[in-house]
């Protein structure tokens, strides 16, 4: 009998420290706080307003996942997920923000775009590549050279293929696009394709219809004698020749080219403030006098009155002179609508519609 009680005891004790190992998984469940909205990209945090509210939800990142991010850079919504480029790549789920994976092993990554097979290209300034990231396993599979010291900044895709800018750097200029073939048919591709020289450092493009290209020329506050013109190019995807170019009269520092929904005009920051010029790039017009170097548009819903409601593209800026804060301003109405106070400067903004 003894015998037994005691066996019974150690059969307990073995379930009891079982119970408790420290081994044992702890499965967490993540809600659905965000999905639709407007996301403000920081250098360490990200803050969300979802759509049609005016809630402001700082830090939301470090809240769910309970680290921080550091030094981002951009971002990009794709379907149900948002890369985040800081030191590293970071993947999230759109509508819980769980973190997905993270990809290391950029000098100074950029921008990304989203190509076929569940890919990621990733510009990378200081090593002059494009990365090719595997997006099942979070591995960086291939590297696409640019061109020697040509700082790669800006991508996005048209077609079959992926437009790469090389903006070049404070030290060195540069004028070309180079371009990379990601699919062949049902085949995932990864190969140079095709390079192009335009004006002095381009550094944001639109791929509506053709590829239109903002080019900022050369810029330096120090010695203004040195600074050229910018420039606007409209390339033909296909074949990569350009249709037309203008020079930019009177304009320095032109950066992040946007279009309206109609696809009538464009708008991009400049030396000055904010500018509006027509598909042509003949008409060159000031709308907003503000020192900035961030500018997004979105289409939203606004009040005309207490029954009738409309829709308007809205231009969302920094200001530099006022850090943390964000401006956005409504083309319709011609007026500043809505100022949104951040904690810290916001390096991007994207939105989910």
């Amino acid at each position: 009998m003894i015998l037994m009680k005691n066996t019974y005891f150690f059969i307990f004790i073995l379930i009891l420290i079982s119970s408790c190992s420290t081994d044992e998984s702890i499965d967490v469940t993540y809600s659905n706080d965000y999905g639709k909205g407007t996301y403000f990209v920081s250098e360490n945090s990200i803050s969300f307003i979802s759509k049609g509210g005016d809630e402001l939800k700082s830090n939301i990142f470090q809240y769910v996942n309970q680290i921080n991010l550091s030094n981002n850079k951009s971002s990009l919504i794709y379907g149900q997920n948002i890369f985040i480029i800081g030191n590293e790549l970071s993947v999230l789920d759109i509508n819980t923000f769980e973190l997905l994976g993270t990809v290391s092993g950029f000098s100074n990554a950029q921008k990304c775009a989203v190509v076929t097979k569940n890919r990621v290209f990733v510009t990378d300034k200081d090593e002059s590549l494009v990365k090719e990231v595997n997006l099942n396993n979070f591995e960086i599979i291939s590297e696409i050279e640019t061109g020697a010291n040509t700082s790669p900044s800006f991508i996005i895709n048209k077609f079959d293929k992926s437009f790469i800018l090389n903006s070049g750097s404070d030290i060195n200029k540069d004028s070309t696009i180079v371009t990379i073939k990601y699919k062949d048919d049902l085949i995932p591709l990864a190969e140079f394709s095709g390079n192009l020289i335009i004006g002095d450092n381009p550094n944001s493009a639109i791929t509506s219809g053709n590829v239109k290209i903002l080019c900022k020329g050369v810029y330096d506050v120090n010695n203004s004698s040195l600074n050229t013109e910018s420039s606007f190019y409209n390339i033909y995807p296909n074949d990569l020749l350009v249709n037309f170019s203008e020079t930019l009269s009177g304009i320095y520092n032109a950066q992040n080219l946007v279009e309206n929904t109609s696809g009538t005009n464009f708008y991009f920051t400049a030396e000055g403030g904010i500018y509006r010029i027509n598909q042509l790039a003949t008409n060159i017009n000031p709308i907003i006098s503000i020192n900035t170097n961030l500018l997004k548009l979105n289409s939203e819903k606004y009040i005309v009155n207490d029954s009738t409601d409309a829709y308007s593209n809205m231009l969302y800026m920094n200001d530099l002179d006022n850090l943390g804060k964000v401006y956005k301003y409504n083309i319709n109405l011609s007026i500043f609508v809505d100022t949104i106070s951040l904690n810290s400067p916001v390096v991007d903004i994207s939105f989910k519609n």
